[in-house]
């Protein structure tokens, strides 16, 4: 697929979990929300932690560092304070889960 990284097959991140893949020198954290897969920039812009390693509540990351709280659908952060990641297009093919290079918000 044209701008798309093959980043992991659909049973290497069940449901409620996630995978920290690169794509494009850049650390993603692709989560398994009940079926449907999300990508964000894996970095917190509090103070850099995992997003990835985070609790995923729903559709809701929570920093591990300091609990801040993304929508892994379009990475706006919940808690009001204005912070937000950059989300990227998902796509899945078959058993295989498919990454975009650009940002969608």
């Amino acid at each position: 697929m044209d701008g798309f990284q093959l980043v992991a097959r659909i049973d290497e991140i069940p449901p409620g979990e996630s995978k920290i893949v690169i794509v494009n020198d850049k650390s993603i954290a692709v989560f398994n929300v009940e079926g449907s897969f999300y990508a964000i920039y894996n970095v917190c812009p509090h103070e850099g932690g995992p997003l990835g390693e985070g609790r995923l509540k729903g559709y809701v990351v929570s920093c591990p560092w300091h609990e801040l709280a993304f929508d892994v659908r379009n990475g706006q952060g919940t808690d009001g304070g204005g912070y937000c990641v950059g989300s990227y297009e998902v796509r899945v093919e078959g058993q295989e889960v498919f990454v975009g290079g650009r940002r969608t918000a």
